[in-house]
């Protein structure tokens, strides 16, 4: 199924795409579609009611505040962890809450939010139902989504009609199907993304979009490069250190690219706005491999931003056709260090078969890495999961370059990928459940 950009990368707030943007569409979703019933207007009460990982580890996360926003009409690319700390402390202290920003009705967040760690939903990872009821108490709507990852959210009826995928007019399912498309029609990957992405958007709207991305990545490393003190639940940010200390020596590229991941991945922890991409966990590797990019080279503008997050969804597409996705952290900080390395690499000049051996070079570190952070926090080891991707994802690319006649591999390690994500327990899948999260004392 084609994925547009404004999917694959994602503006909101951290600390997780499917526990905090996720949470926060679902809640709009839900007031945008009573609306459009016409039952606003009977509603006195909603509740919410969340499961799964959501219901684990939605507390730490945010959850909670993202949907208090989310049923305040908020878009989560206009919020950050401020924005939604004051939603929350507005509808704690009116026990109240402006369904969509228009219809009051009484709302307390921990009444009507409620984590249902006591009961489970089948195939439900990460799931919230909404109860809307009248002033008699009687039932006016109820509705069922998923938080699938990466900040998607879908319908209990959308999973029943199973929509067909979008028609593009470059269509592959695996990098090798991606490179024989660019092959007969002598394109670039960049360029076959494109094309495809403009069956969704204009190519002025893909413009604006790209645009809109690049900028907030470079605001996210700015305002992590220079925020010090603690993270919640106590840890310190390093990234503003770190930066003093590489401006006091020659340093390399990669390993500014690591600071700038780190920069992210503090920002993300805390809350702040974010570009997921290809999740808000995994938010780091490309927009530090771009915006390094676009410093070390002023004159690309927004050529160069275009053709380096085009390529990276190129190869995004290519891994996610064969289903790689939630298979711990090695789809998800994998994912990401792939999608900067052939980004990287597109820009510095590469041909398609340079591209994609750079993805497949950032990518084969990760095989198996289990999702397993301290505490339910996307912090310990997270944030230094990101930083090592960034600066992998550096090296990859200028490897890649460096070879006269590359070949691929990529498909062939994506299903070698796959089939360990089938095979890793679910508990090293899921966040705070398995590996580190369990032998560590929180006390």
């Amino acid at each position: 199924m084609y994925l547009n950009i404004a999917a694959l990368y994602r503006i909101g707030p951290g600390p997780s795409s499917s526990q905090t943007i996720g949470p926060l569409e679902a809640s709009r979703r839900f007031v945008h579609e009573i609306a459009a019933d016409g039952l606003v207007a009977r509603t006195a009460r909603v509740r919410v009611d969340l499961y799964g990982g959501l219901a684990c580890t939605g507390r730490e996360l945010g959850a909670q505040r993202a949907v208090v926003a989310g049923l305040a009409g908020i878009p989560a690319a206009s919020c950050d962890g401020a924005l939604l700390a004051r939603c929350m402390a507005d509808a704690d202290q009116d026990r109240t809450i402006a369904l969509g920003g228009r219809h009051r009705i009484a709302f307390q967040p921990s009444r009507d939010v409620v984590f249902r760690v006591d009961q489970t939903l089948p195939d439900a990872g990460n799931a919230l139902r909404f109860t809307a009821v009248d002033a008699a108490g009687d039932l006016v709507a109820t509705r069922l989504y998923f938080s699938t990852g990466q900040g998607v959210v879908v319908s209990q009826e959308d999973l029943a009609q199973r929509r067909g995928p979008v028609r593009v007019p470059y269509g592959y399912a695996s990098a090798a199907g991606l490179l024989e498309v660019a092959r007969a029609h002598g394109k670039r990957l960049a360029d076959v993304a494109l094309a495809n992405e403009c069956v969704v958007q204009s190519p002025g709207e893909v413009q604006t979009t790209l645009k809109r991305v690049a900028e907030t990545m470079r605001a996210s490393i700015e305002r992590g490069l220079a925020t010090d003190g603690a993270l919640p639940g106590g840890r310190a940010r390093l990234a503003p250190a770190q930066a003093d200390a590489l401006r006091a020596s020659q340093a390399a590229a990669a390993q500014w690219c690591a600071v700038f991941a780190t920069a992210v991945a503090e920002e993300n922890a805390a809350g702040g706005r974010i570009v997921a991409a290809p999740s808000s966990g995994a938010a780091g590797p490309v927009a530090a491999l771009l915006t390094h990019y676009r410093e070390a080279t002023p004159l690309a503008g927004d050529r160069g931003t275009c053709e380096f997050l085009m390529a990276a969804a190129a190869i995004a597409g290519a891994l996610r056709a064969q289903g790689f996705a939630q298979a711990g952290c090695q789809s998800e900080i994998g994912l990401a260090a792939a999608m900067a390395a052939a980004g990287h690499a597109a820009v510095l000049g590469g041909t398609n078969e340079h591209v994609v051996l750079a993805a497949e070079l950032a990518l084969e570190p990760h095989m198996g890495l289990a999702c397993d952070p301290e505490g339910a926090r996307i912090q310990q080891p997270c944030i230094e999961r990101s930083a090592t991707a960034a600066s992998r994802a550096v090296v990859a690319a200028q490897n890649a370059l460096r070879s006269p006649t590359p070949r691929s591999t990529l498909d062939a390690l994506v299903r070698s990928m796959v089939d360990r994500g089938r095979q890793m327990a679910g508990r090293h899948k899921q966040a705070s459940l398995g590996g580190i999260a369990v032998n560590v004392a929180d006390c």
